[in-house]
């Protein structure tokens, strides 16, 4: 009866790791993404509140949302993403999402579009406790450092958590994104 159990215990903790583990995060393959109001501080888009979904409708785009991630490992994808929408046909849009929890947060966010010199890439900051991150169901976990999204026509095709920039992480995305730039 005892090893029962233990057995009972063990499994269900085996089934609750994944979840506990924190590193499930963002809508799923074949959800669509939903208007959300980021301030945008670079890119096309800079100095206005725009919605990407809304302004940029069906076309390929990628959304990268950061929780807490090393400037190098974002600017490194932002830089591929810039590559990759200089590089399409089909109007590929590309956003860096920053999540805040504090005014210093506004300020690096601020930063890290001042540094990224790219016009292609929208780079914008939105407060961690708004709306969209539940409707995106972003987990704001400190061990989720970043959620991207990869879809077309709203839906989303591919999404990644915790994309490192190193040439397998990179080579995902850029398939994921070849798959949708048509």
């Amino acid at each position: 009866m005892l090893k029962k159990a233990i057995f009972g215990m063990v499994a269900l903790g085996a089934l609750a790791l994944p979840v506990l583990a924190g590193l499930d995060s963002g809508l799923k393959v074949g959800e669509s993404v939903t208007p959300f109001h980021p301030q945008h501080v670079a890119g096309p888009d800079a100095g206005t509140d725009t919605c990407p979904p809304c302004k940029y409708g069906n076309r390929p785009a990628v959304q990268v949302w950061v929780n807490g991630d090393s400037s190098e490992n974002i600017m490194a994808i932002a830089n591929n993403l810039s590559a990759q929408v200089d590089g399409s046909d089909a109007e590929l849009k590309g956003f860096v999402i920053n999540l805040t929890k504090c005014d210093a947060c506004v300020d690096a966010a601020k930063e890290m579009g001042k540094a990224a010199k790219m016009k292609n890439i929208g780079i914008a900051y939105l407060p961690i406790t708004d709306e969209a991150v539940k409707n995106y169901k972003v987990n704001t976990s400190a061990d989720v450092k970043n959620t991207v999204f990869v879809y077309k026509n709203r839906k989303v095709v591919a999404k990644f958590v915790n994309l490192k920039a190193d040439k397998a992480g990179l080579g995902e995305l850029n398939a994921a994104i070849a798959k949708i730039n048509n």
